[in-house]
């Protein structure tokens, strides 16, 4: 035997055993500091986040409570104002709607029309950057895609609807590339019918995820926001809905591919109408002038009287209707338009401010779903789950929806310069 090498024998083999040492350690937080290039994001429309934390309420939905218990969660603080629209657009850019421009669900001064084309959206979104970046990207009925710059865009859209209803064909002519809907219907034939619902949102899903491994898909699913409306907020009928959705929901996870990050969100709380508060008629009974105003939810005014008034309104329970004022601080913040104002109000659960000049001060209200209310309001809250490729089982508590974006972006390396809220993946990735 070669004495040199018998001499170097011992040193060699400890040296080779302390690099596989080091590569062990070091080589878990290199992966783990790699992109993310598989990502399914699933909104539930109206999915309030006592669905999930309430147990009377018995929701069924194992699939989305596995998520829940594998990875990170947290209820969420939504934007002003509070409804679809906006608050889709802020989770997609990390911004609030003053910034984004997505300022309602209806377009100011065109009734009936919304913010449907991508061009409406202001500043960059997830979409755009992954979409930049190389992955091939798909959004389906998310809000705001018309002419999307995606490889797969199956745009929510409509010309006339009739209640909640909304037909697919104005859908199949603004959705890309062409062809695509034949394409979906091959494999699922009931997909191209009359109206679209929550399970053409599944099957466009399945179809791209197993047939054009597309890379980041946006699903928004609608139905439980609908039925709120209709049947009121967390009622029997929304929970079925939200009961198939997870059905739906597990069929998709069984065609993302391996390493794909899932988050599942959803844009805003909901109440009950079931009391309408005036302030109008409540200062008039008071004998109180002076302007004020409804708006995002809360009851404002530029009036010191007017605000003097309110404040003695506080605390009053059914009388008045009115259970806190806001801070103008945080009222600036989310919606600085409301600057004007030197006071602002909310009310209690279920109970909806109106602008309203006549009738009782408080009020029977519809008992119908409503939302739109002010984001920090206690108990309306929405969802954001995040689970698979990097991430650890923790609960967040409460978090920002504009941190949402920031966080997603970072999973799959890119940038939204526009989005200012800390990402949270440093939190929750292993």
């Amino acid at each position: 035997m070669d004495r040199r090498r018998q001499a170097a024998g011992p040193a060699t083999l400890k040296s080779g055993l302390l690099r596989l040492f080091f590569a062990a350690l070091v080589l878990p937080a290199v992966l783990a500091a790699q992109p993310v290039q598989k990502l399914l994001i699933i909104s539930i429309d109206g999915f309030d986040a006592r669905f999930l934390s309430n147990p009377a309420l018995r929701v069924k939905m194992p699939n989305t409570r596995r998520l829940m218990r594998d990875g990170a969660s947290a209820t969420v603080i939504g934007v002003a104002p509070s409804d679809s629209w906006p608050s889709h657009a802020s989770i997609v850019t990390g911004v609030a709607p003053w910034q984004h421009g997505v300022v309602a669900n209806a377009r100011p001064g065109a009734p009936g029309q919304r913010f449907f084309e991508s061009s409406s959206i202001k500043t960059e979104t997830l979409w755009d950057a992954a979409t930049k970046k190389g992955l091939r990207t798909a959004t389906i009925y998310w809000p705001g895609t018309v002419g999307a710059g995606v490889a797969f865009d199956f745009p929510e859209y409509w010309e006339e609807r009739q209640g909640n209803a909304i037909p697919m064909a104005p859908i199949a002519q603004k959705s890309t590339p062409a062809g695509i809907i034949d394409r979906v219907s091959q494999m699922f034939p009931p997909f191209d019918k009359q109206l679209w619902d929550d399970s053409s949102s599944a099957d466009a899903a399945l179809y791209l995820l197993s047939s054009e491994k597309a890379d980041v898909v946006f699903v928004h699913m609608a139905e439980a926001d609908a039925e709120q409306h209709d049947t009121g907020a967390l009622s029997i009928y929304a929970r079925e809905i939200l009961e198939n959705d997870d059905d739906m929901i597990g069929q998709i996870l069984a065609k993302a591919a391996p390493g794909t990050l899932v988050a599942l969100v959803s844009d805003h709380g909901f109440e009950n109408s079931l009391h309408i508060v005036r302030p109008r008629v409540l200062l008039q009974q008071a004998g109180v002038r002076g302007r004020v105003e409804v708006e995002d939810g809360l009851i404002g005014t530029g009036d010191l009287a007017v605000a003097d008034a309110l404040r003695k309104l506080v605390g009053l329970g059914r009388k008045s209707g009115i259970a806190r004022e806001v801070r103008m601080s945080e009222v600036k913040s989310k919606a600085p338009s409301l600057a004007r104002w030197v006071a602002a109000f909310d009310t209690l659960p279920d109970y909806i401010p109106s602008n309203e000049d006549r009738g009782a001060g408080v009020g029977p209200g519809t008992h119908l779903g409503v939302h739109g209310l002010w984001p920090t309001r206690p108990g309306y809250r929405s969802v954001f789950i995040l689970a698979g490729t990097g991430v650890h089982s923790v609960k967040l508590g409460e978090i920002d929806m504009l941190q949402i974006a920031p966080t997603l972006a970072e999973a799959i390396g890119v940038k939204l310069p526009a989005a200012k809220a800390g990402s949270l993946w440093p939190a929750v990735s292993r």
